[in-house]
């Protein structure tokens, strides 16, 4: 069982505790909480797809394993992100609207974020090393070579410190 599996027995134990708690009220649920309750089926929805994805990836044999073990990981990284969401959706019903967009304005960019930087942080990791060491890193040791008194053409290397320079 996958760790996005566990949302199929969270959410309906959700959904009986939500329908419990708005049994008898005034107003239907999709009037007080509708920004909540859609989220909650959007969700719900992207983790249904993301399950039946992985599925259909899993079951796909051939030479392309290795591309299939990573798809395999891909949406089942999906399929629990969004699976948390529809979670933190349902939850955001037991306390007020606007507390309850707040936890929304929250729970879905943390959602995005989450999945690009799964799918891309090599990509984003290799800039910012990129940035060090070709801009960050070269500014930084000429700054320290003009404080300590030296020009600009006399920049320390890595491995060089300039008190072992001074007793030398």
């Amino acid at each position: 069982m996958s760790n996005a599996a566990v949302f199929q027995y969270l959410n309906p134990i959700l959904i009986g505790i939500v329908a419990a708690n708005v049994q008898g009220a005034t107003q239907p649920l999709l009037a007080t909480h509708a920004l909540n309750i859609w989220s909650f089926l959007v969700a719900t929805l992207v983790y249904c797809f993301a399950l039946e994805a992985k599925d259909v990836v899993t079951g796909s044999p051939g030479p392309q394993q290795n591309q299939a073990n990573s798809c395999t990981h891909f949406w089942s990284f999906v399929a629990f992100v969004h699976g948390s969401v529809s979670s933190v959706s349902l939850v955001s019903t037991f306390v007020s609207r606007s507390a309850g967009y707040i936890i929304l304005c929250i729970a879905w960019p943390f959602a995005a974020i989450s999945i690009v930087v799964y799918q891309y942080g090599s990509f984003i990791l290799n800039g910012f090393c990129w940035l060090y060491h070709e801009i960050l890193k070269p500014f930084f040791i000429g700054t320290w070579n003009r404080i300590k008194g030296g020009n600009s053409n006399n920049m320390l290397s890595e491995t060089e410190h300039p008190r072992t320079q001074a007793s030398v």
